[in-house]
């Protein structure tokens, strides 16, 4: 599903790029406030302190991950309490780990530097409400989308199961599924399905308005079910020939190789 891996990795890019934003945020404001209070700015131990908002990246993908795995070992009903303890795990985690970094960078600036234990218990006690509810919020927002997709899918399934062909004064129902492809022929349309053809009046243009996603347009007279494609075979000028599972031979116009970018090329 390539077009939904684009959106994923979409997603990712702008989650991980408003954590930097933060970070960057706060980095200056030590700073500003470095100079209008005369005090020294130490860019390594303002940088450290930057990381708590750096680590909400790995650790909620990871919580992510961890929720997706739930979903499937607890389908039906929801295991909110195993998800809860997942939560206060990777916020434990989270803080545990920054006052790890912190005690290792304090060694190494400073002459006399703080302890591990008093480090974990000062995150513990004044960031602990930040990351439990940075991550609670998280989680809910990652459960909303995760149920509106599906559904979403789903709905597209069912609107989309069957096609009624015309022919004259006769129709017909045909199973999307057993579609192969579709080609132009004046201003008749000659739709191949596994063993039949049926010749209906209709346009390319309008009658890909009623097939699911993986019906793809490849030439301005051809439509092609994706799932039927065994092999794309270049031309060397920018043109493909697509040989289905039957092993017919159909065109791929350069004109329309973006509409299998991604899935096939």
């Amino acid at each position: 599903m390539p077009d939904n891996f684009k959106t994923v990795r979409r997603q990712v890019y702008w989650f991980c790029g408003f954590w930097f934003f933060i970070a960057i945020l706060e980095f200056g404001q030590d700073y500003i406030s470095a100079i209008l209070n005369g005090n020294a700015f130490i860019v390594v131990e303002s940088l450290s302190y930057k990381l708590f908002w750096l680590l909400f990246i790995p650790l909620s993908l990871a919580l992510n991950y961890s929720f997706t795995k739930a979903d499937k070992f607890f389908p039906g009903l929801q295991p909110f309490v195993f998800k809860l303890i997942l939560i206060l795990f990777i916020t434990s985690i989270h803080l545990i780990l920054f006052s790890f970094i912190l005690f290792g960078i304090s060694n190494l600036i400073h002459e006399d530097p703080v302890t591990l234990m008093y480090l974990i218990y000062e995150k513990l006690s004044t960031r602990l409400y930040l990351a439990l509810s940075i991550y609670f919020s998280l989680s809910v927002f990652s459960f909303v989308i995760r149920r509106i997709k599906p559904q979403g899918k789903a709905d597209q399934k069912i609107a989309s199961k069957t096609i009624t062909v015309k022919n004259g004064k006769s129709s017909k129902i045909v199973d999307i599924v057993d579609i192969k492809w579709i080609a132009s022929d004046g201003a008749y349309l000659d739709i191949h399905t596994t063993d039949k053809k049926y010749i209906v009046l209709d346009s390319l243009k309008n009658i890909i308005k009623t097939l699911p996603e993986n019906f793809k347009r490849i030439h301005r007279s051809t439509i092609v079910n994706m799932d039927n494609i065994k092999e794309l075979k270049s031309r060397g000028n920018g043109d493909y020939d697509v040989i289905m599972d039957d092993d017919r031979l159909l065109r791929l116009s350069r004109n329309y190789r973006k509409q299998l970018k991604g899935d096939l090329l």
